[in-house]
């Protein structure tokens, strides 16, 4: 494989390059290195061990972030709790001043929902508000794994990737992932900005690092010239009076409670608009996951037209021949407000879909059809539809993977040769620190490349992002008495929340979440 052969090459010559906070870690010192080590995955892109994981608590997350806040009477405990009783409906207090619960919106068809689209509520999980995962003799979550997603920086280093920890219930399957977007603190010079994170990472590999100090350090404290991985920044949204705001990271949840399995996505939100400070996860779409009834024949959406002409627009990303580069990027307005991986549920794309080679004129199999012979591919329309569902939440995590008796093994064939890699049951990572096998032979190998390109030769530039955004003017608030004391929870949409995303170039490992 290509990144083998750069492996090679580094180990022949030296290369300039910095050393981050690892260089007087290691005894270094000079910016000019040769590396006698080979760079692994299973130090440089993921670590599972219990020894460096022991560091890194849900109770001291959350007390930094809290810290970091500015939020007065803000605690760990008051942030998780307030966390899971988003999941429960509006009705008698558990004790908790009021604040979102997940029917105080409905659709369009009176369910409860979240974007416009229905999402299961109430759920099971809901429960976790009533408890204090910090009390026992042995915390309720446990963290699983690390992960170095530097894949994720966009081509204009207007960040520098994402940065995750994994959190899993000791009982009771329940999974958070904490995915932070570290700021680059130098964008004026792009990707160069990020080099010392990427260094970083790679020399970890170095049999002789002291990983444990190193990794704790650089979550909770920064190399030199960078904030912590763990900020109030870094997991959502930053609101504060100067008209202009930032949204960036989040926290996401497998949940297995209850049936069925789900999966969401949250931000954490620190708004200062109006003095108090307040801090609140809040929930949002999942990415990337349009609703599924999009995909079925006759439906009535009121989005429909712009879901099938986004669609349409995709297909030449959607067709391109590696398992790791094909995507699209779905406009927020279309994101579901959860995605389900059992069942015949609507994040099933395919089975809305309708079999194989059902196309009637004007409708979206010849669109689609049409669109690919336009481009000259030889894919069928099936095939852009399992594409878009291997990109799902649902997809990722279970229905691309699905194989064996009883279960249709062509769902994983995504045309010209490529198959989505199977051995998927429910997550990349279990609650014993076990990857799954697309984790290990498909996934990480091409992080591993993109990571060593990177250290090799860097990306060609592209013009920087603006830093911050305008607040859009459902964000923009009169600061009074009444509304800074008001125990009621501010309204922040998801569509509010996209709008305050920088607009980036496409990351440098292409559009993959997973």
């Amino acid at each position: 494989m290509r990144y083998r052969a750069i492996a090679v090459a580094m180990l022949a010559a030296p290369m300039m390059m910095g050393l981050g906070g690892t260089s007087d870690a290691l005894g270094g010192g000079s910016d000019v290195i040769l590396p006698d080590f080979p760079i692994v995955a299973e130090r440089s892109l993921v670590v599972t061990d219990p020894a460096v994981l022991a560091n890194f608590s849900l109770e001291r997350v959350l007390t930094q972030l809290v810290s970091q806040s500015g939020a007065p009477g803000a605690t760990p405990l008051k942030l998780f709790q307030q966390w899971w009783d988003i999941q429960n409906p509006a009705g008698p207090s558990i004790g908790l001043e009021p604040r979102i619960h997940c029917d105080d919106e409905l659709t369009w068809q009176g369910v409860p929902g979240l974007n416009g689209y229905p999402w299961e509520c109430p759920r099971r999980e809901g429960g976790e508000a009533r408890l204090d995962p910090f009390s026992g003799r042995s915390p309720l979550y446990k963290p699983v794994g690390l992960f170095n997603r530097f894949d994720l920086a966009p081509l204009d280093g207007a960040n520098c990737g994402e940065y995750r920890i994994v959190y899993t219930r000791t009982s009771d399957t329940n999974f958070m992932i904490f995915e932070a977007v570290l700021p680059n603190p130098n964008p004026s010079v792009g990707l160069e900005g990020c080099r010392d994170v990427a260094q970083f990472w790679a020399d970890l590999s170095n049999p002789r690092a002291p990983i444990a100090e190193l990794l704790e350090g650089f979550y909770f404290v920064g190399i030199p010239g960078f904030e912590p991985v763990v900020h109030v920044d870094h997991y959502g949204m930053r609101l504060d009076g100067s008209g202009f705001g930032v949204s960036s990271g989040q926290i996401r949840t497998n949940q297995f409670m209850q049936g069925p399995w789900n999966l969401r996505e949250f931000k954490l939100v620190r708004d200062c608009r109006c003095l108090p400070c307040r801090l609140e996860i809040v929930p949002t779409t999942v990415k990337d996951n349009p609703y599924g009834e999009f995909f079925a024949a006759n439906n009535q959406e009121p989005l429909r037209a712009g879901f099938e002409s986004a669609l349409i627009e995709s297909v030449e990303t959607l067709a391109i021949p590696d398992v790791n580069r094909f995507h699209w990027n779905v406009s927020n307005k279309l994101n579901a407000a959860e995605s389900e991986s059992e069942g015949n549920t609507s994040s099933d794309y395919e089975s809305r879909f309708g079999a194989p080679g059902l196309i009637t004129l004007n409708s979206l199999p010849a669109r689609l059809k049409a669109e690919l012979l336009r481009i000259g591919s030889s894919l069928e329309p099936i095939h852009i539809v399992r594409r878009a569902q291997a990109l799902s939440c649902a997809g990722c995590h279970l229905l691309s993977s699905r194989s064996g008796p009883g279960t249709d093994p062509g769902s994983t064939d995504l045309g010209d040769g490529i198959f989505w890699p199977t051995g998927v049951r429910f997550t990349h990572i279990d609650e014993g620190g076990n990857l799954s096998a697309p984790m290990n032979s498909t996934f990480l190998p091409f992080r591993l490349e993109v990571l060593m390109d990177f250290l090799a030769g860097g990306f060609i530039p592209v013009p920087p992002a603006p830093p911050q955004v305008p607040l859009p003017a459902e964000l923009q608030l009169v600061c009074t008495q009444q509304i800074a004391a008001s125990g009621v929870s501010r309204t922040y949409s998801p569509e509010a929340m996209d709008a305050l995303r920088q607009v980036t170039a496409a990351p440098i490992g292409g559009r993959r979440v997973h």
